[in-house]
């Protein structure tokens, strides 16, 4: 059985260089290596890497961040949507709905939305 409707092809996005990184400078299919890419620096809350150039994804967002020890990713709160975090290296802390949860490398943690969370580095190694 064959599909008698046209498949519109998604172009490639180009990479824009924008002096700290690079980003994808429109809509389409991209491959962006984090190294290149244009990390945020965020004063007391790590570094994070959003993917993301000036259009946002519309429907599921990817960031990395690094935090240093103690670093919170940010604020204790709640968002509308579901929120997933991974763990690749280190140690880190998920407050949430008022409990704690140490985690470490390889730990997935789902959050479902409007649940209170939040999550920082630990500041020294667990024995």
């Amino acid at each position: 059985m064959t599909d008698a409707t046209p498949r519109t092809i998604v172009p490639e996005a180009p990479l824009k260089e924008t002096g700290s990184g690079l980003v994808p400078a429109a809509e389409g299919w991209f491959v962006l290596n984090a190294r290149q890419a244009r990390w945020r620096h965020r004063g007391g809350r790590g570094e994070r890497l959003p993917f993301e150039g000036e259009t946002e994804f519309p429907q599921v967002g990817v960031s990395l961040y690094v935090l240093a020890p103690g670093e919170p990713i940010g604020m204790y709160h709640w968002e509308a949507d579901q929120e997933d975090f991974l763990v690749l290296s280190g140690e880190a802390l998920l407050i949430i709905e008022g409990e704690e949860r140490p985690l470490r490398q390889w730990d997935f943690v789902h959050c479902p939305a409007e649940r209170k969370r939040t999550l920082r580095r630990c500041r020294r190694r667990r024995a």
